[in-house]
């Protein structure tokens, strides 16, 4: 062979692959999770593959002996057909302890040894060191003292625009609980495994299910566990109405001026306090027979013009002068004249609680003071942005307007 032939085939030989074919990515073997009633000859079946590609695949000792949540790869010319593995709704990170053992934390957790090990690649020695991280598999075999997860429920179910529910948690053991539903911080307060948390539906929610997502520390085992559990919000029955604005009043529909005063009173409902200072139902704010001039929830537009929000309360038709009560004991936190909701007064109910009286002739109370369930704190009058004597009676929970008669006919928690 000539010396320039050596070269020219050293030089094929040696030449470096392409950029495109030295990244070209190995596909993912495609992992399937079984499901009840599933055999390893159906799988094979589904996936056009055999059983024996699927034993050899997975190591498999006794192909008759499945498990409902095994991971199983699957050898198939197609792995389009093998669906992607669901995230696992309820999980729990177990830290080992000293002492620790597979065989004394499957039975604690209602779970066989083969099923921590193949969830956390464990060898067949199963060694286990203190501060190691087990993931602990679904329970197969439950007994009276196994591990649960905490049990979420609420109330009402389903839960109506614009109201408020109650979000209830219950464990074994103390937990170091955070929860979250529709964007909000779940605020729960509680001991002994039983917690609860107020959560105000904005009334413009959007109709459907939505999941309440919890993360907890488990007292004593310091497990980390994740749960959640759906619930649904319904549609409420709220009209539109047009606001007739009278011309001496309508430098009030400045939205620079209604923005400043909006972000004083948020400021106001945001300031939650830790105790609960309410017991029972709410009162009434106004005594004798009530007439409701304007719902909560009402979609609203101002003299003609697009519907730009909805009543945040509820309105009462009522002579100027007649007396108002707060409904319930708190704290006065706002008491002073606004341009756009007039003499207005705000009272803490605690753990971010609140009810607003809007468009008062006279405020009755000071800040700082403490009040009881009926007691008078201003009269009914026509100031701020308003068409005629009446009361507006507004109640927050951690800063979202909720329908305050729900909290007339039930208690919470």
């Amino acid at each position: 062979m000539r010396p320039a032939q050596l070269v020219l085939i050293l030089a094929v030989l040696l030449w470096p692959l392409s950029p495109a074919a030295a990244q070209e990515p190995t596909p993912e073997v495609p992992v399937y999770v079984v499901q009840a009633g599933d055999t390893l000859f159906t799988i094979a079946q589904r996936f056009e593959t055999t059983v024996e590609a699927i034993v050899t695949a997975n190591d498999i000792a006794d192909p008759s002996l499945i498990r409902v949540g095994q991971k199983l790869v699957i050898p198939t010319v197609r792995p389009e057909l093998v669906p992607p593995a669901a995230p696992e709704v309820n999980t729990r990170i177990h830290p080992v302890h000293s002492g620790d053992t597979l065989p004394a934390l499957a039975f604690h957790y209602g779970t066989t040894v083969w099923a921590l090990r193949e969830r956390n690649d464990l060898d067949r020695l199963g060694l286990l060191w203190p501060g190691q991280e087990l993931e602990v598999p679904p329970p197969t075999a439950l007994h009276d003292g196994a591990a649960t997860y905490p049990a979420i429920s609420a109330r009402p179910v389903p839960v109506v625009q614009g109201e408020t529910m109650l979000v209830r948690v219950a464990a074994r053991r103390d937990l170091d609980l955070r929860g979250w539903f529709l964007g909000q911080d779940l605020d729960f307060v509680g001991a002994d495994g039983d917690y609860w948390a107020l959560v105000g539906i904005d009334a413009l929610t959007q109709p459907g299910a939505y999941p309440v997502a919890l993360q907890a520390v488990e007292a004593g085992s310091g497990d980390q566990i994740s749960v959640q559990e759906t619930f649904t919000v319904t549609k409420g029955s709220y009209g539109t109405y047009n606001v007739v604005v009278p011309a001496s009043r309508q430098n009030l529909l400045d939205p620079t001026l209604s923005q400043t005063e909006r972000e004083k009173v948020d400021a106001v409902f945001a300031g939650e306090s830790d105790e609960k200072l309410w017991s029972g139902t709410f009162g009434l704010p106004l005594p004798g027979e009530l007439r409701i001039t304007a719902p909560f929830g009402q979609r609203r537009s101002y003299s003609g013009g697009p519907v730009a929000s909805y009543h945040s309360g509820l309105d009462y038709g009522a002579d100027a002068g007649v007396a108002v009560f707060a409904p319930m004991t708190g704290t006065v936190v706002l008491a002073e004249p606004l341009q756009v909701r007039g003499n207005a007064v705000i009272i803490d109910h605690g753990l971010g609680v609140f009810t607003a009286f809007w468009h008062l002739s006279q405020i009755d109370v000071a800040v700082g003071q403490q009040v009881g369930k009926a007691y008078v704190i201003g009269l009914v009058g026509n100031t701020g942005l308003s068409t005629g004597p009446h009361l507006h009676w507004e109640m927050q929970v951690h800063s979202v307007p909720v329908n305050p008669l729900q909290w007339t006919r039930r208690s919470f928690p």
